[in-house]
């Protein structure tokens, strides 16, 4: 058995104790010389010390997409060789500490990643690293009520996973970039975020909108409309049918939000969308197409309480009397809502105001409530 010099010194086994938070008493490193063969020994021991620490080599860089360098930790002053893809693409020393670096082609994602150590007569493979994107992503489908997410992000990273700006859960990656974490209940319409760290580097996703599960409309279903919009399952197919009929196919993104361009729509058409992905098939309601302009349903007499309209479906409706905000409701998927108000009296000035997401805005002619 050759050792490097004959011996391991003193000095070296300390080094690799102080690496792996190994104690050595004083009087053993100082009156003592190592072979390697107590060093495997020593190794051995600190592995089931530690499971945090990977004796063969482990990263503190991260492994995404278009990287053109690799740091890790090692044994102090072991040789690591890195492969990639099954090539070996470089050999570098580790230095006193453990800390190496190593110049890579240009990483490519799906590519394996794999570091070979050596000391002396001791050797270990790592596991097999996979490369993934630069920008963290989610692959489970984010709909109200789910309480598991799951996505990818650079191996042995953590992973803070954000629900309406506030992060809910962290987690760290395996070797494969993959993290699941446990969530409250999603609801419609907040936001999921995943930012992803390790060292100094750190990247974040895009920002995700939880869907219903069922395909939802999100544009004004009016007269003359020809563009709707909604959301879905993220990377979902969307059917948009109008009046029985398919008038467009489109994807939604990886937020789950969908847009396509139709036929303009007549007041009283159907609408309804139908989303699958896999062997996943959801539809939505039904809805109606209304008059462009709301309108109110009922006469507005003194001393009624309810005041009642159509406008755009999924529109969120004020009622203002005299002025003043004194109701406010959202309208079915046929475009109908009901407010209950205070007592109206004779005079006072009633106008809904509709709108949809702030950027859709519609109102009635203002009405007098009679005698």
């Amino acid at each position: 058995m050759s050792v490097k010099k004959g011996l391991v010194t003193c000095l070296a086994i300390a080094a690799v104790c102080a690496s792996f938070q190994q104690t050595v008493n004083a009087d053993e490193v100082s009156a003592k010389q190592y072979t390697s063969s107590t060093v495997n020994q020593l190794v051995s021991g600190v592995k089931s010390v530690s499971d945090e620490t990977i004796l063969s080599g482990r990263l503190t860089s991260p492994l995404v997409a278009g990287e053109t360098s690799i740091s890790g930790k090692a044994l102090a002053n072991a040789k690591v060789d890195v492969w990639v893809s099954g090539s070996l693409k470089v050999s570098v020393l580790a230095d006193a500490t453990g800390n190496w670096t190593a110049q890579v082609p240009a990483l490519v994602k799906g590519q394996i990643v794999q570091l070979h150590s050596t000391l002396d007569d001791w050797s270990a493979d790592s596991h097999r690293f996979e490369v993934v994107d630069k920008e963290p992503t989610v692959i489970t489908q984010l709909v109200t009520g789910e309480t598991k997410i799951a996505g990818l992000a650079a191996p042995n990273s953590k992973v803070d996973v954000s629900v309406g700006g506030t992060i809910q859960a962290t987690v760290y990656t395996d070797e494969g970039g993959i993290w699941v974490v446990k969530v409250p209940a999603l609801e419609v319409g907040k936001t999921v975020q995943v930012t992803a760290s390790l060292g100094n580097w750190s990247a974040e996703s895009v920002r995700y909108l939880v869907a219903s599960k069922e395909p939802v409309v999100i544009s004004p279903l009016v007269e003359g409309e020809t563009k709707i919009g909604g959301a879905a399952i993220p990377s979902s197919k969307v059917d948009v049918w109008v009046g029985g009929s398919i008038k467009a196919t489109v994807y939604a993104d990886e937020t789950g939000i969908w847009s396509a361009n139709i036929p303009a729509l007549v007041t009283g058409q159907q609408v309804q969308i139908k989303s699958s992905i896999n062997t996943l098939t959801l539809d939505s309601t039904q809805y109606l197409v209304v008059d462009k302009t709301p309108y109110l349903l009922v006469t507005l007499k003194a001393g009624g309480t309810k005041v009642a309209g159509v406008s755009a479906p999924g529109s969120k409706v004020n009622v203002w009397i005299d002025g003043a905000i004194e109701a406010t409701v959202t309208t079915d998927e046929t475009g109908i809502w009901v407010a209950k108000v205070p007592a109206l009296t004779e005079g006072q000035v009633v106008q809904a105001k509709a709108n949809i997401g702030g950027y859709w805005f519609a109102e009635v002619a203002s009405v007098t409530v009679v005698k």
